[in-house]
């Protein structure tokens, strides 16, 4: 009794093992939607857009990118987190997955619930001033800031979000104090950095470009520990002194936890292809985007390394929603 028992057990899990395979062979049969926690035509939408009309294109199937911002980022999430494990519903996920649960022991959703499929393409975020303030580095400014301690406005985008964050851990390297001022996204804070109503920001390098074009915003340093390929001469917080400001302000795409691996890794396979196309890397350039080129486990650990990063910051600047 006992072996047969067994030997149905077996059959069973083969079976089982045998299906998921051929799912993740013949999938997609039908349309996938990618759900964007952020509005539409931002910079994350515009990111997962560029990546997803590639494997639609290869696949020969639609991808349905929906956008679905609000509670930062966490309504989007859940709807994610609620679906089948069956790759026809992802998530393009950001820092939100790891911050929220740190700042808000309230929030329902985190990375656990999800699995990293890969990473996207973004812009590093320039600290920058506007042309107007009279520093021309970034050691003036962090001189004008201690001489002037709580009397420098910066934006705070949303808590949590890595302007936020790379702004906080700046300011902790640096040793100096700067006045946070809300805003609810980057765009909305641009009229007030370049009317000099804004002394210093973490903006994006790809909403920055403009206005450093047309000579309104002064880059002192890249938060990222590479140069850019569009700033040669700005250097990195890293070569200034501040290695603890370099932040990568990462999105990637995921898939509900319990999403058979077959899956992601046919998944995985297709984000790398999609990459490594000269279009996408054409219309990342333009840009600024960065890919750190993290899959599956890799990607995995690194928010492993990113929950532990924050974590301590957030204890060390007393931070919360």
């Amino acid at each position: 009794m006992q072996t047969r028992i067994l030997c149905r057990a077996l059959c069973f899990s083969f079976l089982l093992g045998l299906s998921t395979v051929l799912h993740a062979e013949t999938y997609p049969g039908r349309p996938v939607k990618v759900i964007v926690p952020y509005p539409a035509g931002g910079i994350i939408d515009i990111a997962a857009r560029i990546v997803t009309e590639r494997i639609a294109q290869h696949w020969g199937q639609a991808i349905l990118v929906e956008n679905r911002p609000g509670a930062n980022g966490n309504i989007g999430a859940t709807a994610v987190k609620n679906a089948a494990p069956d790759g026809y519903t992802l998530l393009v996920g950001s820092t939100f997955l790891v911050t929220n649960p740190l700042l808000d022991d309230t929030v329902k959703v985190s990375s656990q619930d999800f699995a990293p499929i890969g990473s996207l393409g973004v812009p590093p975020n320039l600290l920058a001033v506007p042309a107007s303030l009279p520093v021309r580095n970034l050691a003036e400014f962090v001189a004008l800031a201690k001489s002037r301690p709580g009397q420098l406005n910066t934006a705070n985008p949303g808590v949590g979000s890595s302007n936020h964050l790379g702004t906080e851990a700046f300011m902790l390297a640096a040793n100096i104090d700067l006045m946070l001022v809300g805003y609810k996204g980057q765009p909305p804070f641009i009229p007030d950095l370049l009317n000099g109503q804004l002394d210093f920001v973490f903006i994006s390098a790809g909403l920055a470009t403009s206005h450093v074009r047309a000579g309104k915003l002064r880059p002192l340093a890249v938060s990222y520990d590479k140069r850019l390929k569009n700033y040669p001469e700005i250097p990195t917080v890293g070569e200034l002194g501040y290695p603890e400001a370099s932040v990568l302000p990462w999105t990637g795409i995921f898939a509900p936890a319990g999403t058979p691996a077959p899956l992601l890794n046919r998944l995985a396979s297709e984000l790398k292809k999609a990459l490594q196309d000269p279009e996408v890397i054409r219309r990342y350039d333009a840009m600024e985007a960065v890919n750190p080129g993290l899959f599956l486990d890799d990607f995995a650990r690194f928010l492993e390394n990113e929950n532990t990063r924050w974590r301590k910051l957030i204890q060390e600047r007393h931070l919360q929603h």
